[in-house]
């Protein structure tokens, strides 16, 4: 139930943006969370609703997830792929197996609509 943590410190990430914009509410806020970030959507929303209450500026505030798909990258040739259905495990290019993931893990907050006075 990381969830809690993550929304927590997000809260407290779009009040710090409304302070330096001098804006006085945050009307919607855009993330994206990776396939293989191991957040649980509808957990991250419960625990959305449940601290924008507690924030003068998110109060109100629309939450947009995208979700974004995972990347890989064979480092036997450096091709990079995002892999159809979970087939995770060989590169399509030159069949090796030695395989990251570079894209796909992370939540990041990609956008925010601020109002001001």
């Amino acid at each position: 139930m990381h969830e809690y943590s993550v929304v927590s410190s997000l809260i407290d990430l779009c009040e710090e943006h409304a302070g330096k914009n001098n804006a006085t509410r945050i009307e919607k806020v855009i993330v994206g969370i990776g396939e293989r970030s191991g957040m649980d959507k509808s957990l991250f929303i419960s625990a959305f609703e449940t601290f924008r209450e507690e924030s003068p500026v998110c109060k109100n505030a629309i939450l947009d997830i995208i979700e974004e798909k995972i990347e890989l990258k064979c480092k036997d040739c450096n091709y990079t792929f995002m892999p159809e259905n979970m087939d995770y495990g060989i590169c399509p290019k030159c069949q090796g197996k030695n395989l990251e993931i570079i894209k796909g893990r992370e939540m990041h907050l990609l956008s925010l609509e601020m109002m001001g006075e």
